[in-house]
This record gives C-alpha cells, sequence and structure tokens, in this order.
C-alpha cells in the first residue's frame, strides 16, 4: 500500500469515528431511541406480563336458533318473549378481555329436550365468537322460560254488548235495531292451546244516557272464555282499519201497508196501480231519522213481468222487510194487483232490436238468437192496438250475471217503446257467444 493510499484511509477513519460520536453526543436522537426502546418494553410487558383480570360483558342477546330444531320438525313456535338478554362473565389479560362487547360474543337457548307444547327452560350456552385468548366464567342465569305450541287462526263473528244505566240503551217509544259492524267478523291466532279456549269475540261500549239517535263508536273488541283464564299470547286480527259499531234507534209507528212495483210502464210510475195489502197497516219499528218522511211501509216488490191480465195475488213475510221491523203481530201480507180490463196479445222481437246493455267485466258477450216470438203483452185495448213489433226491444244485462265463455242461455228483459200502459209478462231468454276480454 502507498503512503497516499494509507493516508486516504486515515482520513475516512477519522470521519466516520466523528460521525458516530457526533450522533452519540447528539442529544434529540438520544430521546428519540430512548422513547422507542420505552415504548417497546411497554408493549412486551403489557403483553407478556398484563395482568389476569375478570370483567362482565352487559346486555348479551339470546339466540333461540330453531332452524333444523326438534320443535321446529314438530312445528312448535316460540310465543310471548322473544327477546332474552344476559351478563357473560369472563377473564383474560386486560388488554384482551377490556376490548370485548355484545357482539363478540354467543349466547345460545338449548332447544334440544322441547318436544311438546307448553312452557319450557331452556339452559344457555354462552361461545366465543372469535379466538382471542380469554375464558367465559358464567352467565347472568343459566335458563330461560320459554312458551310453545303449534300456531293457529280460528275466525269468529263479532257479537255486540251495549252497557247502559238499568239496561236501558234507548229511550221511551223506541227499541235498538240490529247493530251493525264495519266488519263483522276477525281472526284470532296465536298458540293453539289459547285459540282453543276463545268461544267468542264481543264488541263492547258503554253509554251513559238512553240513546235517542243511530250512533256510531268504536268499541272495545274482547275475547270471550269458557273461564276465567288470562290469555296471553293470543293476537285479534280485524284488518287495515279499525272495527266501528253503529246502533240504529227505531221509532215505533204506525203507518198504512203498500207494495213497491219494479220494471213498471210509464203509466203506472205515478202508483196509478189497483192494489190492495192486507193488512192494511201495522205497526213497525223504523229508523228514527225516516219518520218524517215514510208515508206507508212497503211490504215486498211486485215486478210487472210477474203481472196478468185480471187479479193476481202475491204473498209475502213479515220477516223478510229488511228494512224495517215489524213489532205487531202480522206474519204475513196479501197482496193484490186488479188488472182487470187489460187485454192480451201475442208479439215478437226482431234481431236487431235484441242488445246487450251491459258487459260482465272481463268478459265480452255477443247475441246469437235471431228473434224472440210470442212475447205475451198486456195492455189497454187501445195500446195493444196500436202496439207493432218494431216497437218491442230486448235488453240483455250482463253486468251482475253468472257467466263464461263459450254459448249460454241468459234472461232478456222485454221493453216496450211509444207505450205508457203495456208491458211483456213472463220470462224470456236469448243464447249468446262469449269470449274473454
Amino acid at each position: 500500500m502507498t503512503m497516499n493510499e494509507n493516508n486516504a484511509k486515515k482520513t475516512a477513519e477519522k470521519s466516520a469515528s466523528g460521525v458516530f460520536r457526533n450522533l452519540i453526543y447528539n442529544n434529540k436522537l438520544a430521546m428519540l431511541f430512548s422513547l422507542i426502546l420505552a415504548f417497546g418494553i411497554w408493549i412486551w410487558v403489557a403483553i407478556e406480563k398484563s395482568p389476569v383480570v375478570e370483567i362482565t360483558v352487559s346486555a348479551v342477546p339470546v339466540k333461540i336458533d330453531m332452524e333444523n330444531s326438534v320443535p321446529a320438525q314438530l312445528h312448535l313456535q316460540t310465543f310471548g318473549q322473544t327477546e332474552f338478554y344476559v351478563d357473560v362473565t369472563v377473564t383474560g389479560k386486560r388488554f384482551v378481555v377490556s376490548a370485548l362487547t355484545p357482539e363478540d360474543l354467543t349466547v345460545t337457548a338449548q332447544t334440544n329436550y322441547v318436544d311438546s307444547a307448553g312452557t319450557k327452560s331452556l339452559q344457555l350456552k354462552a361461545t366465543a365468537n372469535d379466538s382471542r385468548d380469554y375464558e367465559i366464567q358464567r352467565i347472568s342465569q343459566n335458563y330461560i322460560d320459554v312458551y310453545f305450541d303449534t300456531y293457529k287462526e280460528a275466525e269468529f263473528a263479532i257479537e255486540p254488548r251495549i252497557l247502559a244505566p238499568d239496561d236501558k240503551t234507548v229511550v221511551d217509544g223506541c227499541i235498538l235495531g240490529s247493530v251493525l259492524f264495519s266488519k263483522n267478523t276477525v281472526v284470532v291466532s296465536g298458540p293453539s292451546a289459547e285459540v282453543n279456549k276463545v268461544t267468542g269475540v264481543i264488541a263492547e261500549t258503554s253509554v251513559s244516557a238512553p240513546l235517542s239517535a243511530t250512533t256510531t263508536v268504536q268499541p272495545e273488541i274482547k275475547l270471550q272464555t269458557d273461564g276465567q283464564e288470562t290469555l296471553s299470547y293470543v293476537e285479534l286480527n280485524t284488518g287495515e282499519s279499525t272495527v266501528t259499531m253503529t246502533m240504529p234507534v227505531l221509532k215505533k209507528v204506525v203507518l198504512p201497508t203498500s207494495v213497491t212495483f219494479k220494471n213498471a210502464p210509464g203509466g203506472y210510475l205515478n202508483g196509478d196501480v189497483p192494489v190492495t195489502v192486507s193488512p192494511s197497516q201495522i205497526e213497525a219499528a223504523v229508523p228514527i231519522e225516516k219518520v218524517g218522511e215514510l208515508k206507508s211501509i212497503s211490504v215486498g216488490t211486485v215486478d210487472f213481468a210477474e203481472l196478468d191480465s185480471g187479479y193476481n195475488t202475491f204473498n209475502f213475510k213479515a220477516s223478510d222487510i229488511t228494512e224495517y221491523t215489524v213489532v205487531d203481530s202480522s206474519a204475513r201480507f196479501r197482496v193484490t194487483v186488479n188488472m182487470t180490463g187489460t187485454v192480451t196479445a201475442a208479439f215478437s222481437v226482431s234481431a236487431q232490436n235484441i242488445a246487450v246493455t251491459a258487459q260482465k267485466d272481463g268478459f265480452h258477450s255477443a247475441v246469437l238468437t235471431r228473434g224472440i216470438e210470442n212475447i205475451r203483452v198486456i195492455g189497454t185495448a187501445e195500446e195493444i192496438a196500436a202496439l207493432t213489433n218494431d216497437m218491442l226491444y230486448a235488453e240483455v244485462d250482463l253486468s251482475d250475471a253468472e257467466i263464461t265463455e263459450g254459448e249460454q242461455t241468459v234472461k232478456a228483459r222485454i221493453v216496450i217503446k211509444g207505450s205508457s200502459k203495456a208491458w211483456a209478462s213472463g220470462t224470456y231468454t236469448v243464447r249468446i257467444q262469449t269470449t274473454a276480454a
């Protein structure tokens, strides 16, 4: 090695030694190194030398696992309280257990031995959701009580119950009509054992004084049972809306009897029909709001298509009157319609005068019949003499008819145009072809 090379080596060694010496005696670098070393030692102590502590994780949810379980195979379900929470005590190093949350633990209710309906005590088991190093010591409770049963639904008609002072629901001279509900039935659902105890559904309301007008209220819906059992888990389903109860107040009146006519020719629309009703008057209970409007009580409806020339007799039952309530002893009414003085003649309806005036929703129907013969027409002699076949029409209203696709026979209404006191007597039909619209 030459002298120059030796000098260069010595110079480099002195420079490196100086840099190292400067680093050692640099206070800032020494402080940084000390901090890093201290943090490392603290981490080591925290992990390796951390004390083992006991903590409690609160409000851990209990899972009742019914999937592929014995009760599920027996079609048993849980009813009543199904959400449970427990506290789980664990032990482990502080830095591990101090970070635990309820989501890190699973508490499961064991359903292995649930093989019948009833309240069952289910044993609880807690497990960890990850592999962190800690041990589960105990649960705040080892069992929960859960009610099991098969599910059942039953439909019941609603019955009214009105509570009134001295059981007097309406004012003197009135009676309570048939109570009306916005929904006539409700569905009771829940565990079979409790649903089987339900014998009826009551809509109950109270009135502080006798009713003097028809009143609508929202009643309290109650379940009836054979005994005094408390039903804990059944539910009432009244649909999307609440049930309302209308209590009609009916006033007793004595009014003449009458009859209502259907399909009457224009000349008879003003009541110019010779008719007698026996008995000629009755005592009835009518809605109190209509008392001033009523002039008579209609006991039934007579279709002009049922009338023939001469005397026509019809019988109606008092029990068939739905708008009013007969309160006296009248049970039947005899109605006589006197159409003497009329004559009868036969006419026909041509094909072009037969038409479907109203189609059935979802269908389209066309008339196949090529005319209707031998239509029995009744009227005064003058009216009959003035009639021609072109004045007769057959109208087919299918809006409420029971029809299907294909050919079928339906009723037709005979209309006489240009005549005020002539009508078609009897029933007439036509054939139609129906397709889906």
